[in-house]
C-alpha cells in the first residue's frame, strides 16, 4: 500500500462551511468521472501540454494542485513518479482523491482547506514546488490567490480555466430559475489572471482551446447533472429543483428518450515562470 496522507487546515473556521458542503455534494459525480474516457483524455492533454512547453519538472520533482478535486491531475503526475500534493476546500473531494489513490496504488499528499495567502504561509509553502497549477478552481479568479500560487513555486505555474461557456440546457434552465441570463464575465476574469501572472511572474504564455461537445444523458443522469450545475442554497431543495427541471427537458428529448445537450467551452491555458 502506498502512502496517502490527508491534513486538515483551519478545521474550526465556519465561514466557508456552506461552500464546502456544496462541493461535497458534487464529489461523488467527480469520483465517477475520474475513470471515464473524457477525463483520462484531459489528463493526457495536461501532461502533453507540460512537455510541449517545457513545464514538466525533472524526475522526482514536487508538484502542487490548488483546487485538486478528486486528484485527477495530481494522480496523473504521481503515475510519472512525481511527488504530488493537492489541496481542496472540500473534504468530500479529498476523500475521493484518497480512495482513488489507494485503489491505483499511488502516493499523494492531500490537504483540506481554503486556498489563500494565509493558508500558504501557515503551510510554509514558499518556493517548495517545481510546478504549481490549478484547474477550473473558482477561487483562482481572486488575484491574491494567483499571487499565493506563484509564491509556492520555484519554477513554473499553470492556470487552466474557462474563458467562456455556452451550454444549451444550462443556459435555458439558468434563465428559468433565476430570471436572467448568466452574465458571468469569464474572459474578464481570465484577463485578470493574465495581468497578475505578468506582474508576479515572467515568460507568460496564453493559449485558448475551444471545446465543442454533444452529450446524451438518461433522464436520471440529466436531472442529477443539471441540478448539480444550477442548484444554490438560495433556491430550495435539490429534489424540488429536479422536479421542476423534469418537464423542462422535453424539448431536448430524442426518440429513444435520452436528453441531448450541446455545449462549447473556451478554455484558457496560462503558464508562467517565477521571477
Amino acid at each position: 500500500m502506498r502512502n496517502v496522507r490527508v491534513t486538515n487546515i483551519h478545521e474550526n473556521e465556519a465561514e466557508w462551511r456552506s461552500e464546502q458542503e456544496a462541493w461535497n455534494n458534487r464529489s461523488e459525480f467527480f469520483v465517477e468521472l475520474h475513470e471515464k474516457q473524457e477525463r483520462t483524455a484531459q489528463v493526457t492533454h495536461f501532461i502533453d501540454f507540460l512537455k510541449k512547453h517545457d513545464l514538466l519538472p525533472a524526475p522526482g520533482g514536487r508538484t502542487l494542485d490548488v483546487g485538486c478535486g478528486v486528484g485527477d491531475y495530481s494522480l496523473g503526475l504521481a503515475k510519472l513518479g512525481y511527488s504530488a500534493t493537492g489541496i481542496d476546500l472540500s473534504n468530500g473531494m479529498i476523500e475521493g482523491a484518497r480512495k482513488i489513490a489507494e485503489k491505483e496504488d499511488l502516493d499523494l499528499d492531500l490537504f483540506v482547506g481554503p486556498w489563500s495567502e494565509a493558508t500558504r504561509e501557515e503551510l510554509g509553502w514558499d518556493r517548495q514546488f517545481d510546478l504549481s497549477y490549478s484547474f477550473f478552481c473558482p477561487v483562482m479568479f481572486d488575484m491574491a490567490n494567483v499571487e499565493a500560487l506563484t509564491k509556492t513555486s520555484r519554477n513554473a505555474c499553470l492556470f487552466v480555466g474557462f474563458a467562456g461557456r455556452q451550454d444549451t440546457i444550462v443556459d435555458a434552465l439558468y434563465e428559468h430559475f433565476y430570471g436572467k441570463k448568466d452574465d458571468f464575465k469569464w474572459q474578464t476574469n481570465v484577463d485578470g489572471v493574465i495581468a497578475t501572472a505578468k506582474s508576479v511572474g515572467q515568460d507568460v504564455q496564453v493559449e485558448y482551446v475551444d471545446v465543442p461537445e454533444v452529450e446524451y444523458f438518461t433522464e436520471a443522469e440529466a436531472l442529477r447533472y443539471f441540478t448539480m450545475r444550477l442548484h444554490s442554497e438560495n433556491w430550495g431543495t435539490e429534489e424540488a429543483m429536479k422536479a421542476e427541471i423534469l418537464p423542462l427537458l422535453a424539448p431536448y428529448r430524442t426518440e429513444d428518450g435520452r436528453i441531448r445537450n450541446t455545449s462549447e467551452d473556451k478554455i484558457a491555458w496560462v503558464s508562467w515562470r517565477v521571477k
